[in-house]
């Protein structure tokens, strides 16, 4: 047989390339579909709690409002309690009751009201009278809730203030800003509008955990779903 140049085989580029294809060749991904899926929900939750926590976050760098003054009527019957308060280590709840001011309605965070039991809601008295009322007008933002369809069993107890549901109970649009009452009738017990500077901080660091726990769990299950064989084709 006659020798041919293109039938040589170079021995050092042969040792080069072996490595490199055995390589290429030995790793490969197995997925597993229930591990995979306990896993990918986990990652899905880190990062919603990540997100909620940065937008807590972001809450508390927002402006201080500024102090205004409006005259009108409580509309008693609405009044709701916004539930998991706390005050000077009590718990308790938000009085949360519309308010006409000028063909609008505003709900008015009234103070804060600690309880005894939870089964029971406790009593606060309704105001009548055409009243002044002075306090801040923010906005508010509804919270990253897993289930925003959430019935309370106890009525008129809520986990999260929305003016849309108010706006259904009452018949009339209701603003998306919440006026917190500071002095005037129907006040309760004062309650901080925001936490210190300190806060942003704080829920920025819980949301910078959450995401690299979701992106520790990315990694794990990449990580596990890598599968070596050896030449023969076996598995390691």
């Amino acid at each position: 047989m006659l020798s041919n140049k293109n039938n040589k085989i170079n021995p050092f580029k042969s040792m080069m390339l072996s490595p490199i294809h055995s390589f290429r060749q030995s790793w490969y991904l197995s997925i597993k579909p229930l591990y995979s899926l306990i896993m990918l929900l986990g990652i899905a939750i880190c990062l919603a709690a990540g997100m909620w926590q940065y937008q807590k976050s972001q809450f508390y760098l927002a402006p201080s409002a500024q102090q205004v003054h409006i005259s009108g009527d409580y509309l008693n019957k609405y009044t709701h309690f916004l539930d998991n308060q706390t005050l000077h280590g009590r718990a308790g709840y938000a009085v949360i009751t519309p308010f006409s001011y000028e063909g609008h309605i505003y709900l008015v965070n009234r103070g804060f009201v600690s309880y005894k039991n939870r089964n029971t809601l406790p009593t606060v008295n309704p105001i009548y009278d055409f009243s002044s009322i002075t306090g801040l007008l923010v906005d508010y933002q509804t919270p990253m809730l897993l289930n925003s369809g959430l019935i309370d069993p106890v009525k008129n107890r809520i986990q999260y203030i929305d003016n849309r549901y108010f706006s259904n109970i009452t018949g009339q649009p209701v603003s998306q800003k919440i006026f917190h009452l500071k002095k005037g009738a129907g006040l309760q017990m004062l309650m901080p509008t925001k936490a210190p500077y300190l806060s942003h901080h704080r829920h920025q660091g819980y949301a910078i955990q959450w995401i690299l726990l979701a992106i520790s769990g990315l990694i794990i299950l990449v990580l596990s779903s890598i599968t070596s064989s050896i030449k023969n084709g076996e598995k390691l």
